[in-house]
């Protein structure tokens, strides 16, 4: 609904003074507005201009969580991952308009707001990340992601819930279990058939496996998933990209990951110093 957009905006304009009742409000209000749901129709346009404005709070209220003579680390870690949440939304939205030099960093982002289908509708991120990775041919991966987006929506059209929807694809992951499902799906019947015939399609070809795309752990060498922020055998933990959204393999010593976040959002360094920055390391 338009109160949502509109009560970002008053935040954004009139400040957000920090108390916990008010801390969990901020929260409440752009997880709700970065969770609504929109079809493939709608136009960027249209929903874009409030998730940057959600951004904008977010980062504000992020700023001065950290700076509170006492910091609530639960309240810093809830809002730094929705911030991250709209951050990678703006990101992927400006990458997926450009096009070109900027396709591939479309398709890691939308691999990586996979991470994020509790609070973003989980339909939509999964169709989006099988989509670019098709694009990008990555047919395994895109597979699975697709797969995953039809499960979901014939969960949502049945209403039965998405607690029958198979997990195995995804257990050695931080993809979360814990859907956000709207009660519109992002794509139209006609479009979904469409999705789903290239599936079938694509379950004919022995050429494709339906498995995620895996890297080595840096530390342990074990073969994991390409997106996960998490090795689920040594336990290490990785920063993910400022720009990609992609797990950092370790620390890349010219910026401290905070410090990269920090001046992405305050302009010190435009995006493509950061886009070099992310090739070069």
């Amino acid at each position: 609904s338009n109160e949502l957009e509109q009560a970002v905006h008053v935040f954004l304009v009139y400040g957000t003074p920090l108390s916990p009742s008010n801390v969990a409000l901020y929260r409440q209000v752009c997880k709700e507005l970065l969770g609504k749901g929109r079809s493939s129709s709608t136009q960027e346009g249209q929903w874009l201009p409030a998730v940057q404005e959600c951004r904008e709070v977010l980062y504000k209220l992020w700023v001065a969580l950290k700076s509170a003579p006492t910091p609530d680390h639960n309240d810093i870690k809830d809002v730094d991952r929705l911030l991250h949440v709209a951050h990678y939304e703006c990101l992927h939205a400006v990458c997926k308009s450009k096009g070109g030099v900027y396709s591939e960093i479309q398709q890691r982002l939308a691999t990586a707001l996979v991470r994020y289908c509790d609070v973003l509708p989980a339909d939509r991120v999964f169709y989006e990340a099988g989509q670019a990775c098709k694009a990008a041919g990555k047919l395994n991966q895109a597979f699975v992601f697709t797969n995953r987006f039809l499960d979901i929506c014939d969960a949502m059209e049945e209403g039965e819930g998405t607690s029958m929807i198979e997990n195995t694809d995804f257990e050695s992951t931080d993809v979360p279990f814990d859907f956000n499902i709207q009660d519109k799906t992002f794509l139209g019947e006609p479009e979904r058939d469409e999705v789903r015939d290239w599936v079938l399609t694509l379950s004919m070809d022995n050429k494709v496996e339906p498995v995620l795309h895996a890297r080595a752990c840096y530390k342990c060498s074990s073969q994991i998933y390409e997106g996960t922020l998490l090795c689920p055998s040594c336990g290490v933990k990785f920063k993910p990209c400022v720009v990609t959204g992609m797990p950092v393999a370790r620390g890349r010593g010219e910026l401290a990951p905070d410090e990269v976040f920090l001046n992405f959002h305050n302009g010190t360094f435009n995006f493509k110093d950061y886009v070099e920055f992310t090739l070069k390391a």
